[in-house]
């Protein structure tokens, strides 16, 4: 079908011009229509969502194609650049008439984020200055452009949508990952472990437990609908178990003991019940570590997990050097992991004695953080991590049960699956509802919540 269509003009200019068509009539209605504006712009957010989710986006057309990470690689062609600038463009000169009315008090809602929320503000400012101690100055400039795209998209969501409204979203983005990555393990190896259509099979499967969560909450919450949130349960729980990550189960029963904990948490002033859920992460990061490092029998026997947490902590102690050499302010955004510049990769002397295995990343996302903006930018992200937590027990306690919870669920998530995997940085979901959960926290325990 490309080759028919590259082949003769006539045939590109006529879908092209159809194309427009469509976009102008599209156009028309929703200027007159605010509902359908607004069911679109949802669209447009699903859309984009499930292309960077996970830790690195989907592997599947269109939406690999679609994922903005796509414009700062090399290997990238032309009309791939084209194409994704184009498709953005289009999607925001369709949902204009809407955004005339959303952007009025963006002025004011971006300056009380800031002053709430300086911590993540000034991360963003290293994230975009960085190119100027980066050894790859123009790649990481470009890499860092689309981590800020990516983050005005979290802001203006966690702006314009409260969290009645972004729940059934994250729900219904999820089990479509989900659906997706069903027929496409499917279609592969029956006995491989499944990694659906995320590319790893440990990020699959901790999206799994987060969907698996999401489903079970509305199953309990939702009695009109819990036949339907018991059938996508279950699905992301086979999904889960197809996976073959024991980190992954270990984190599906932290999120529900979790959930189970925020009835006690709500009882308690809002001083102790940071500190029990400052105490909880801990004890969970403990019994996570505990599990997949040192008990053997655990590990392979019941969670059905190779031991390669052992394999990661032997070149973690080398990152770590690494970070030291540039500990203030790192290597710069996509800085250091960069195998294409052969013996000029400051990551080509991370390898795995045991193994001779190069690692692509340093799975753990709060080192790799450390890499690209040193201890500096760790500090900022911790800083502003726990600003978040005491922000969500706030809100955890003004707020009913599902929405009150969910932006502890996320924050526990994002630690969680950041001790071995990487994604805690990027054009990727985690950091996207990362920044959403903090405009919407922010706008949320001050007072002027803007949906």
């Amino acid at each position: 079908m490309k080759e028919l269509i590259l082949s003769s003009p006539l045939i590109l200019v006529f879908l092209v011009a159809i194309g427009l068509i469509y976009v102008l009539v599209i156009f028309h209605y929703a200027g007159t229509n605010k509902k359908l504006a607004s069911n679109l712009e949802k669209l447009f957010f699903g859309i984009f969502i499930i292309s960077i989710s996970g830790a690195t986006g989907v592997s599947i057309l269109p939406f690999n194609k679609l994922n903005p990470q796509v414009l700062t690689l090399a290997s990238t062609t032309l009309p791939t650049i084209a194409g994704n600038i184009g498709l953005y463009v289009l999607g925001f000169f369709i949902v204009i008439s809407r955004l005339r009315y959303t952007l009025k008090d963006s002025i004011q809602v971006l300056a009380n984020i800031i002053v709430k929320e300086p911590f993540l503000f000034v991360l963003l400012l290293m994230i975009e200055l960085s190119c100027l101690w980066s050894n790859a100055p123009l790649f990481t400039l470009k890499t860092s452009v689309v981590y800020l795209v990516v983050s005005l998209f979290a802001v203006y969501l966690g702006k314009q949508y409260s969290w009645q409204e972004i729940y059934p979203l994250w729900r219904w983005i999820n089990i479509i990952v989900v659906i997706l990555s069903f027929v496409e393990s499917l279609k592969g190896d029956p006995g491989a472990n499944w990694s659906g259509i995320l590319g790893h099979k440990n990020q699959f499967s901790f999206f799994m437990a987060q969907s698996a969560m999401l489903w079970l909450m509305h199953a309990v919450y939702s009695p009109k609908q819990r036949r339907l949130s018991i059938g996508f349960l279950a699905l992301s729980l086979i999904a889960l178990q197809k996976g073959g990550s024991g980190a992954s189960k270990v984190l599906m029963v932290v999120l529900i003991s979790l959930w189970g904990y925020f009835g006690f948490v709500k009882k308690l002033k809002v001083q102790w019940a940071f500190v029990s859920v400052i105490l909880f992460m801990i004890l969970s990061i403990c019994i996570t570590i505990l599990v997949t490092e040192n008990l053997e029998f655990i590990v392979v026997d019941t969670l059905n997990k190779d031991l390669t947490l052992t394999g990661r902590t032997d070149f973690w102690p080398i990152i770590v050097d690494k970070i030291n050499q540039s500990p203030l302010l790192g290597y710069g955004i996509a800085g250091f992991w960069q195998p294409w510049r052969g013996a000029d990769d400051p990551g080509s002397e991370i390898i795995v004695a045991a193994t001779q295995f190069q690692p692509p990343h340093s799975h753990n996302g709060f080192l790799d953080l450390g890499l690209e903006l040193g201890w500096l930018g760790v500090s900022l992200y911790a800083l502003s991590f726990f600003n978040n937590v005491a922000k969500a027990v706030v809100y955890l306690g003004r707020t009913r049960l599902p929405e009150a919870g969910l932006p502890l669920l996320l924050l526990t998530y994002t630690l969680m699956t950041n001790l071995t995997e990487t994604g805690l940085l990027g054009a990727n979901s985690i950091w996207f509802w990362y920044v959403v959960t903090t405009v919407r926290l922010t706008l949320d325990t001050s007072g002027k919540s803007i949906a």
